[in-house]
């Protein structure tokens, strides 16, 4: 019981929030994924004119969030602090 005090705790107090972000932040990939899927769909069923930009912005920062996700990700496993 104290062990999850002390880990609610440094959650709270910002003493780990740095892994406790990048967990929650890997649960937004899929909604980062389908925001830029479906822009990619509506260009490739005709849509024209700004969503064509749009398209290509949005799945490039789609491609940079979720990657820089996996990195910190690998980054926190490597750090060993992952899966404790």
């Amino acid at each position: 019981m104290r062990v999850q005090l002390v880990r609610v705790g440094k959650f709270i107090y910002g003493l780990d929030t740095g892994i406790h972000l990048q967990r929650i932040a890997r649960a937004f990939t899929l909604g980062i994924a389908a925001l830029s899927l479906a822009s990619l769909r509506l260009v490739e069923r005709g849509m024209t004119g700004v969503m064509q930009e749009l398209a290509l912005l949005l799945f490039m920062g789609a491609n940079i969030a979720i990657g820089s996700i996996a990195l910190g990700t690998v980054r926190i496993l490597l750090r060993g602090k992952l899966l404790s």
